[in-house]
């Protein structure tokens, strides 16, 4: 059932501009550094971007998935241009489970009752946007293999945008985040191979799930041995590390437990509560 899902979502794919991904954003904020005159204008903004994600669908076909994301923006500080006020923010993006980015240099204008709309860049929506992306792209890598491409372009789009913009703290680190992201291919489709394993136990194909687990193992076990401090893989794995150790269980293989105990320690004791 799931390969014959996965070779239609392929043909849709190739025929569509991607897959219909509706965000569900948390937005939190706080300012404690900054005085209550200055921390009021930001009353409505949680609220504003909340609904500048909720409202819009990342692309136009059929398919629906709801993804959750986070956003916890620090501001750190408020500084004066003309008439218009510009924060200093810091932001930690999550989709509460298995990505995590953390952005240190963000200026943004803002005034309250400003209207964002996706048509238009801002130093505001553009970082927002930005990490909506990356965080889809990470999603849709584990449906298809290296499906989230077209959302990783997606996030270049809007850096070329920033390119003209007056506000361009921080976009050099949010390029070479991107990068890393979209070159990391052993990364991308071992998530994805992982995730095809899983579904197939769900279904009782066996034979086909340990070609796929033995797949995301190799290509784990890969990685870790180039770095074993490769960022997005340990975040990954600190999220999926319980499904890794199930799915290893469930088709009987003790010597992944072992070798992921081993790669993995940081997650040892959830491998080495399958193998008592």
């Amino acid at each position: 059932m799931r390969k014959n899902f996965l070779i239609f979502l392929g043909l849709i794919l190739l025929a569509t501009p991607g897959f219909a991904q509706k965000l569900e954003a948390e937005i939190s904020i706080q300012a404690d550094r900054l005085d209550p005159s200055q921390q009021s204008k930001l009353q409505t903004l949680s609220r504003d971007l909340e609904q500048y994600i909720n409202s819009y669908d990342y692309s136009d076909n059929a398919f629906g998935t709801k993804v959750p994301i986070m956003y916890q923006i620090y501001i750190q500080a408020v500084t004066q241009s003309g008439a218009t006020d510009v924060y200093t923010a810091q932001v930690l993006v999550t989709n509460g489970i298995d990505q995590r980015y953390f952005d240190k240099a963000w200026d943004f204008p803002y005034a309250p009752g400003q209207i964002l709309k996706h048509e238009i860049y801002s130093p505001v929506s553009g970082v927002i946007d930005y990490y909506a992306y990356l965080v889809l792209a990470g999603e849709v890598d584990t449906y298809a293999k290296l499906a989230g491409t077209q959302y990783y372009n997606n996030a270049q789009e809007i850096i070329n945008l920033a390119q003209n913009s007056s506000f361009s703290k921080g976009w050099r680190d949010r390029v070479e985040k991107l990068n890393d992201l979209q070159n990391h291919r052993k990364f991308r489709v071992m998530k994805y191979s992982f995730f095809d394993a899983f579904w197939d136990i769900q279904e009782g194909k066996t034979k086909d799930a340990l070609v796929s687990f033995n797949d995301a193992m190799q290509l784990l076990t890969e990685i870790f041995k180039t770095n074993r401090d490769d960022k997005y893989t340990k975040i990954f794995m600190a999220g999926q590390a319980d499904k890794f150790a199930w799915a290893a269980a469930k088709l009987g293989d003790v010597k992944a437990l072992e070798t992921l105990s081993r790669i993995d320690p940081e997650n040892k004791d959830t491998y080495q509560s399958y193998l008592d």
